[in-house]
């Protein structure tokens, strides 16, 4: 019954061995534990604040665990060994005893530690040797794997969080700044300061995880206001762009209507003698020149990646234009109007006569006479409207009164 006891304790450690192994092979297969050891090629982390009181203790205890699982192994092994001497039917006593006592009872010797001068008593040693079975270092081990663990864990979860964000957050900035440089634009202290942010934020979450109270929205506010920055960059260039547009056309309808206020004048003062009461003078050249030359220095600013307070400046000269627009449009109807009063008193002639000659009075010698002498002033250059909107008047009030 012995033998069967110990063959079975033998079994039962040699699972527990396994797992154990398992699990800190695991642990040390841990990205965040190599990182924080300094395995696996890594610089160990320095930590501060929280993270150095919790995770180096934490590492410290996964050393010695390293150690004490050595020490049960070996331990397990030696009793492994002494069982395995012995005969297979006719078991020995002694070394069955003595296989029980390494595995029942304080048969592990842990390391010494010297006690420090000022926590000794005059009856005090120096050093003290402690002695554990190994279901005792087992305990022990299960308790300071546990609380390694979740120190450990909870960096993980820290890092496996943050900074792959950070990483997004870095691509996202270099796209911002990317797309900044090809608009041109410049001068953007957020955009300054947010590689600043994310590498500060990079160190305090890399020393520091389980103290860092800064969240992630830090970093996204950040971001969100360059984008915003950069959409209104994009909104003020789109709405130039289409001012820019807009003026051009504006200008280039001003200077139509300034010849067409020249043109308008000079035939008017060609073909009418008594229009310079209703003739308006237009626009010099040298008004219409000083905006489009506005216009132009507005522009070549623009192209030059200078907007500032360009979207005022061009309000300014495209209301500017279209107060010229609104003379010039005054003007042209005014110089016109000579010429149009003409061409309406001789369809009213023409619709006079026609009525004369379906009422039977074509031959009229008075109204022939006036209808002569009418056709004369609105045909012959230059026309007296004066004159001339009389004699039609006169026409018809003798037209009228023959009925």
């Amino acid at each position: 019954m012995v033998l069967e006891e110990i063959d079975q304790s033998l079994a039962d450690w040699k699972i527990k061995l396994e797992l154990i192994s398992q699990n800190l092979i695991d642990m040390c297969g841990l990205l965040t534990y190599q990182r924080l050891s300094g395995a696996a090629g890594f610089s160990p982390v320095k930590l501060t604040g929280i993270s150095k009181t919790q995770v180096e203790p934490a590492l410290e205890a996964l050393n010695e665990l390293f150690q004490h699982f050595d020490m049960l192994t070996q331990t397990i092994d030696k009793a492994k060994k002494l069982r395995a001497s012995m005969p297979r039917f006719l078991g020995s006593e002694r070394n069955a005893q003595e296989i029980l006592q390494i595995l029942n009872s304080k048969s592990i010797h842990l390391p010494t530690i010297s006690t420090p001068l000022s926590q000794r008593e005059l009856l005090s040693a120096a050093e003290t040797t402690n002695t554990v079975s190994p279901l005792q270092l087992l305990v022990a081990m299960t308790k300071t794997f546990q609380v390694a663990k979740v120190a450990i864990l909870n960096v993980d979860c820290v890092w496996n969080d943050l900074e792959p964000q950070l990483d997004r957050a870095e691509s996202e900035i270099a796209d911002l700044q990317r797309q900044s440089a090809s608009l041109g634009l410049s001068n953007s202290k957020e955009l300054e300061l947010a590689p600043q942010a994310i590498a500060s934020f990079r160190d305090r979450i890399e020393s520091d995880p389980l103290g860092t109270n800064a969240s992630f929205n830090e970093i996204e506010q950040l971001i969100a206001k360059i984008r915003a920055e950069i959409d209104r960059f994009v909104q003020v260039q789109e709405k130039l762009k289409q001012g820019f547009t807009n003026a051009r056309a504006l200008l280039k309808q001003l200077i139509d209507l300034n010849q067409q206020a020249i043109a308008s004048l000079a035939e008017s003062q060609e073909k009418i003698s008594d229009c310079d009461t209703y003739l308006r003078t237009p626009l010099a050249l040298e008004q219409i020149e000083a905006v489009g030359q506005w216009l132009q220095r507005l522009e070549t600013k623009f192209k030059e990646g200078s907007i500032g307070s360009l979207l005022i400046g061009l309000d300014n000269c495209t209301t500017k234009i279209k107060e010229y627009i609104a003379i010039e449009t005054q003007t042209v109807n005014a110089n016109r109007l000579p010429i149009q009063t003409r061409q309406e008193l001789r369809g009213r002639l023409d619709a006079l006569k026609a009525k004369a000659l379906a009422k039977g009075f074509a031959e009229n010698i008075q109204l022939a006479q006036l209808a002569e002498q009418a056709k004369q002033l609105l045909y012959t250059r230059p026309t007296s409207l004066k004159q001339a909107e009389e004699t039609v008047k006169q026409y018809e009030t003798i037209l009228n009164s023959k009925f």
